[in-house]
């Protein structure tokens, strides 16, 4: 997705307000209709107008993944569900994600692949699950896998205590509340020398992962799936700022 030769050289906050919706509002099913009817646009969308999205007759020269983007409800609170991957991991340890992974053979689609993972990695049964959308599917950074985002309701309150994360795989979980990843204070994106930005956003401490950071693919997928989720709302810009060059004067 990001060339390692193209360095942020700066981070800028980013401005938003906190959405003024209920839980059943926002987790509705007339929210659900909103948001598939953006998401569709946005598979009609050229790929070049969103950075990283494959170009469908790429898809099928790429190995295949699926991430599973987790709405859920946790103590009246609308929230994205977040995993913090294992140390142990050879990729991206220690990076916050969505749950997801590669598809295995016994996968057939998307949906199959980011549901199973989901249930390997946290313990969520997959019949807890209603699919909403399919964003479009992304470059992984290694440049060689196709990842498509699967967002998706639990179609129940989530007791936290009731996750059990596979620990070869997950150190902890991360709930952030669509709310808080709306403040400014938890927003910002960091810019690139190849002129682009990316979003990055910052969760409430806890006390296993404090304030963690969410950016690149993960950041990218929340950004996607605010601004269909709430689009009326959710006014984060990624703009890309010129840097000021100063000239020098002789004396």
């Amino acid at each position: 997705m990001i060339s390692k030769k193209f360095f942020p050289f700066a981070i800028h906050r980013g401005f938003c307000c906190v959405p003024p919706f209920t839980a059943c509002e926002l987790f509705s099913q007339e929210r659900k209709k909103s948001l598939q009817d953006k998401v569709s646009k946005l598979h009609r969308a050229r790929s070049s107008s969103i950075r990283g999205v494959v170009d469908g007759d790429k898809i099928g020269l790429l190995k295949r993944a699926a991430v599973l983007v987790p709405l859920v409800l946790v103590n009246d609170q609308s929230c994205l569900l977040y995993t913090a991957r294992s140390s142990n991991l050879r990729s991206h340890g220690g990076e916050i994600s969505f749950p997801g992974g590669k598809f295995d053979s016994v996968d057939k689609n998307a949906e199959g692949a980011a549901l199973r993972e989901t249930e390997e990695e946290l313990g969520l049964n997959r019949d807890l699950f209603e699919i909403w959308a399919q964003l479009p599917s992304l470059q992984g950074r290694d440049g060689k896998t196709a990842i498509t985002p699967v967002i998706a309701l639990l179609k129940e309150p989530l007791i936290l205590s009731s996750l059990k994360p596979n620990p070869e795989e997950v150190s902890n979980t991360v709930i952030c509340t669509v709310a808080e990843l709306c403040e400014e204070k938890n927003q910002a994106f960091t810019q690139f020398m190849a002129g682009y930005t990316l979003p990055v956003y910052f969760g409430q401490q806890t006390n296993d992962n404090c304030h963690p950071k969410i950016w690149g693919l993960t950041a990218i997928i929340t950004h996607l799936t605010l601004s269909a989720l709430i689009p009326d709302v959710y006014k984060l810009k990624l703009p890309f700022v010129k840097r000021i060059c100063r000239i020098s004067s002789d004396k």
